[in-house]
């Protein structure tokens, strides 16, 4: 791993009311993203707080290098850079959480946008309810606005929470856009599964074991952010593929409790059974009938297939070292 700070942090030390938040940006194989995204980034975020930028090129060689360092020329903020060459989204993830020094870190994926109270949003709800990690919404953006199944398929990239105004949350949602007090929070080793490099739902596992330890979730509303979805990842090989992860998900942290989770990992199963059911009826009809609210149905079918195919050997492959053959 090689670790390079490409420009000097211009805060000596923080200022009265100011904490230390590290922006971490995993990118992996996506130049283009990575170059609309950092100018964006510099350019929309206004904070009090004392801000670090971190890219991890997650690449097998440091094919962005130069780029983060013609980036840190022209913004204010620090900027450091680390070439983690094994591919996996927990890799890199945990290449980040490794070299903070922070007492918070963000995570940004390279495929989003951010509000301008994106960060002050997410630290003002830690603080204030002392939770130890903070999630805000986020809303998806198409490549094909004019696509008539953008309405069912918002809110597979979308994100939302039944609380009406900021505070402590029973739910946790992805580790992207969200923010994570590393003083309080007491993360495993590694933070991320690295079982689940190329699968994903390694978040769900992190957010689980903390929960499990007395951590505090929170929601912070004025946080927002913004999926750029692109078009292959609104294909319906694509849905089915991601949405069978998720439904892995609930299943497969169950399966890992032992003999305490059975009960919860039968009643994910029948849940799921009653998914493939209801909802693969309603797909085949609206395939039938050519209507778009199809691809909706084709995703929850396909989570309530992963609830019962959650074993090992059915985890699909949607990162890291499995798209290096592309």
């Amino acid at each position: 791993m090689t670790h390079e700070t490409v420009t000097k942090p211009i805060f000596a030390t923080p200022l009265v009311g100011q904490e230390s938040v590290l922006i971490a940006i995993p990118t992996f194989r996506r130049s283009t993203r990575l170059k609309a995204l950092l100018p964006l980034l510099s350019k929309t975020l206004r904070s009090v707080h004392k801000i670090e930028i971190l890219v991890v090129d997650n690449n097998p060689l440091p094919n962005e290098r130069k780029f983060v360092e013609s980036f840190a020329q022209m913004t204010n903020y620090p900027v450091h850079y680390i070439h983690e060459p094994q591919a996996g989204v927990s890799n890199a993830r945990n290449a980040a959480i490794a070299f903070a020094t922070s007492r918070f870190i963000a995570f940004l994926d390279d495929d989003m946008e951010i509000s301008e109270n994106w960060i002050d949003g997410l630290v003002k709800v830690a603080i204030e309810h002392k939770t130890g990690v903070v999630f805000g919404p986020l809303i998806a953006k198409f490549a094909d606005a004019a696509d008539p199944r953008n309405t069912y398929l918002s809110s597979f990239y979308a994100r939302h929470s039944n609380l009406k105004g900021s505070g402590v949350s029973e739910e946790a949602f992805g580790t992207g856009g969200c923010l994570i007090d590393l003083e309080s929070c007491q993360l495993p080793t590694p933070p991320f599964d690295t079982r689940l490099n190329e699968s994903g739902g390694e978040d769900d596992i992190l957010f689980e074991s903390l929960r499990s330890k007395g951590t505090k979730f929170g929601w912070a509303p004025s946080a927002l952010c913004y999926e750029c979805v692109p078009r292959h990842r609104t294909t319906p090989k694509y849905i089915a593929k991601r949405n069978f992860g998720y439904g892995q998900g609930p299943s497969r942290i169950a399966a890992a409790q032992g003999f305490s989770g059975t009960l919860r990992l039968l009643r994910h199963m029948m849940v799921g059974m009653v998914q493939i059911g209801v909802f693969g009826s309603i797909y085949l009809l609206a395939t039938l009938l050519n209507r778009p609210s199809k691809v909706r149905y084709l995703a929850l079918t396909a989570r309530g297939v992963g609830k019962v195919l959650w074993f090992d050997k059915f985890k699909p492959k949607l990162y890291g070292g499995s798209n290096l053959k592309d």
